[in-house]
């Protein structure tokens, strides 16, 4: 591919960071059916959108039409966010922020997809998340619609998969989008210990956007 996929800052509060492409390019996984009985996940933290348009929202079914060579990119919302503190990160691609209270931590990544396999956008999604959540992943049922913000959009988002489950006083959630016309993907996962997940949650994907660039010409 030639373009360049990157994190970026969507206002001006927010300052530019780079993001440069994960290496691997494995085939991804087919989803596992359903195995043991999962505890309750938590409420959904964004509501299911199918409209929009590729510089605002994009849904599964529009992925489809996405040009290869599109810039997508993710809005940093807690580089300049007082509740939030970067935490060093050696891995390309990737890069995390643990709340001021110590009790939650968001990791994103943002990079290659990989071979599909002939999947669609949703069914790549879906084995993406089976696939980085590991141990973590309780069964296909769990996972729902749900959508990050779009950067300057009409009020409609990019459409993703989610999950979430609480163990205890563990809170998981997890949301990710592969697009698969442009070989790229981005998933954010966010872990609570002592602090419910849902609202934090909430808080990432209303402070972290994805714009979707057409190729300049």
């Amino acid at each position: 591919m030639t373009s360049h996929h990157r994190r970026f800052a969507p206002v001006a509060a927010f300052v530019a960071l780079a993001l440069s492409l994960l290496s691997g390019c494995s085939p991804l996984p087919v989803a596992r059916e359903a195995g043991t009985p999962m505890p309750r996940p938590s409420a959904d933290p964004t509501p299911t959108s199918q409209a929009g348009s590729p510089r605002g929202g994009l849904s599964f079914a529009e992925g489809a039409t996405l040009d290869p060579r599109a810039d997508i990119s993710w809005g940093d919302g807690f580089v300049a966010d007082d509740g939030w503190r970067a935490q060093a990160s050696q891995r390309p691609g990737r890069w995390s922020y643990v709340n001021a209270a110590g009790t939650c931590t968001a990791s994103y990544r943002g990079g290659a997809l990989g071979d599909a396999g002939g999947m669609d956008d949703r069914e790549a999604t879906d084995a993406l998340i089976e696939y980085q959540s590991g141990d973590d992943f309780l069964a296909p049922e769990m996972l729902t619609d749900g959508e990050f913000a779009a950067y300057e959009g009409d009020g409609s988002g990019i459409a993703h998969r989610q999950f979430s489950y609480t163990v205890n006083e563990f809170g998981y959630f997890m949301a990710a989008r592969a697009f698969v016309e442009a070989d790229y993907s981005v998933w954010v996962i966010v872990t609570c210990e002592g602090e419910p997940v849902g609202p934090v949650a909430q808080e990432v994907l209303s402070k972290n956007v994805i714009a979707i660039d057409a190729p300049k010409e």
